[in-house]
């Protein structure tokens, strides 16, 4: 496995530039008061969510495609080759 270097987060804002000053602040406000665990819940959704989606456009490119065939795909692309391959000792679909 590559070794990368020892990387510092930072933390950037970004914002999108159609989105006013004050729904920024109305936005932000929200997520204030729902919490982190709230917060935190809605970004495993989110996930679950592109995985669907994910999963749905490679079987729709290919039909003959089984959910689980998918699903081996998608994890072989989030986690690369290499890493794949040493979680799941199968071949890549």
């Amino acid at each position: 496995m590559t070794r990368h270097p020892t990387r510092v987060a930072t933390l950037r804002l970004v914002t999108a530039r159609d989105t006013s000053r004050e729904a920024r602040e109305a936005q932000r406000e929200a997520q204030r008061r729902i919490g982190a665990a709230a917060r935190v819940g809605l970004a495993f959704e989110m996930s679950a969510e592109a995985r669907r989606i994910s999963i749905a456009g490679m079987r729709s490119r290919d039909p003959a495609l089984s959910e689980s065939a998918a699903r081996a795909r998608l994890l072989r692309r989030l986690l690369g080759a290499e890493l794949y391959a040493a979680a799941y000792a199968r071949p890549i679909p």
